[in-house]
């Protein structure tokens, strides 16, 4: 439960503090591609929604029912 707590802050504060995280990291060829002119910042906004999305989906339990349902008969004995 702590951890999810801690994903989704952390999470947040990526898409709120994008400029520190990419001066940081630095810029990702890849984003720059995909995303054209600023795509690193347009990605890593991206990761912290689905950060917080995912963690908030752990917390509740949503992800787990969502990953037993999708992957789960693929999964023989789970």
């Amino acid at each position: 439960m702590l951890i999810s707590l801690i994903l989704i802050v952390g999470g947040i504060l990526m898409i709120v503090y994008t400029k520190p995280v990419v001066d940081f990291t630095g810029r990702f060829d890849f984003a720059e591609r995909w995303f054209l002119s600023g795509g690193t910042y347009t990605f890593v906004k991206l990761m912290g929604l689905a950060i917080s999305i995912l963690s908030f989906m752990w917390l509740t339990g949503g992800l787990q029912a969502f990953l037993q349902a999708t992957l789960g008969p693929m999964i023989p004995g789970v």
